[in-house]
């Protein structure tokens, strides 16, 4: 099998397994077990690293971005909270889909 499909899939929100079965039963808890092929995704220690991960993926975009916009000239009551919003709303997004690519790898490394 391909090692980067259980990548994708996880990436989906899907279980590394199948693809079928949700990852999370909430934000970022994972199932304990895939309601479609059984696969014990609970026991996948995934810890700080999916953190960790995303703020350090996301900063070097997320930095350029503040010093342009705060460097525009727009009063910066309206721009703290503004990118304030945008950082918190983009790692939130961010941050259970790398989750899942982490858990696809320790999946693939046989750590179950």
């Amino acid at each position: 099998m391909n090692k980067l499909l259980p990548v994708w899939r996880a990436f989906n929100l899907r279980c590394p397994a199948c693809g079928k079965g949700k990852l999370y039963a909430r934000y970022l808890k994972p199932v304990e077990v895939c309601e479609v092929c059984g696969e014990p995704i609970g026991l996948i220690r995934a810890e700080d690293g999916p953190a960790a991960w995303t703020i350090l993926g996301l900063g070097p975009f997320l930095v350029p971005i503040a010093f342009m916009v705060s460097m525009s000239g727009a009063p910066i009551w309206l721009t703290l909270p503004l990118m304030l919003l945008g950082a918190i709303g983009i790692v939130l997004l961010a941050l259970p889909r790398v989750k899942g690519v982490f858990i696809a790898v320790l999946w693939n490394m046989g750590r179950r």
